[in-house]
This record gives C-alpha cells, sequence and structure tokens, in this order.
C-alpha cells in the first residue's frame, strides 16, 4: 500500500512555525511565574500548556492567522511598509544629492 501524501502545505507549515516561534517569544519575554500568578495556576501547568503549542499553531495557521500583534505592536499593510520604504529611499537619495552638493572639492580643506 502506498504511502498516505499529507495534507499540510507548505505554507502552512511554515506560518504554523512562524506562529509557534512568536508564541514562544511573548512568554519568554514573560517570567513564568508572572503567568501563572495571572492565571491563578502553579507555574508547572505554564509549561504544560505550552506543550500544545505546536498543533494549536498549526490549527490557527490552517484557519487563516498568520500573525499576532503583542502588546506595544503595530502592524501595518505591506502597501503601507512599501510606500514608506519608498519614501524613506527617496529622502535618503535627497540626503546624499545635498551632503555632495556641500562635500569640499580637493585640496579645499587646507588653505596654502
Amino acid at each position: 500500500m502506498e504511502q498516505a501524501k499529507p495534507r499540510k502545505s507548505d505554507s502552512v507549515s511554515f506560518i504554523g512555525r512562524h506562529l509557534l516561534a512568536t508564541a514562544h517569544q511573548a512568554l519568554s519575554n514573560t517570567r513564568q511565574t508572572v503567568v501563572a500568578k495571572l492565571l491563578n495556576v502553579a507555574d508547572s501547568t505554564i509549561l504544560r500548556r505550552t506543550e500544545k503549542y505546536p498543533e494549536l499553531m498549526e490549527t490557527l495557521a490552517a484557519s487563516g492567522v498568520e500573525d499576532f500583534v503583542m502588546h506595544g505592536e503595530k502592524k501595518m499593510p505591506m502597501e503601507q511598509y512599501r510606500w514608506l520604504m519608498t519614501v524613506a529611499m527617496e529622502f535618503a537619495k535627497l540626503q546624499l544629492e545635498i551632503t555632495k552638493e556641500k562635500a569640499p572639492k580637493n585640496g579645499e580643506f587646507f588653505e596654502a
């Protein structure tokens, strides 16, 4: 009998790994004891709950979740990000041109 082909697509797996890394990063940024106190559970419970993360993140990725927004973060649409980068590059180009215009010519530093 042939091996069954997995149903998971590469993009879902990639997004699932991204979500998993983001979730672990969020937990590592906050002490386990603090999280346990907020949830009113024992510290060891938090560690046991994290064992379920991989399956949960794959489920979220398959459901269409692509990213998390953490406290203090703001996600912007790709079009807005591209526009912002274009403006920043144009500004940098203008600044470089201004700097070249004001730069001294060879030997102008030293007056004889």
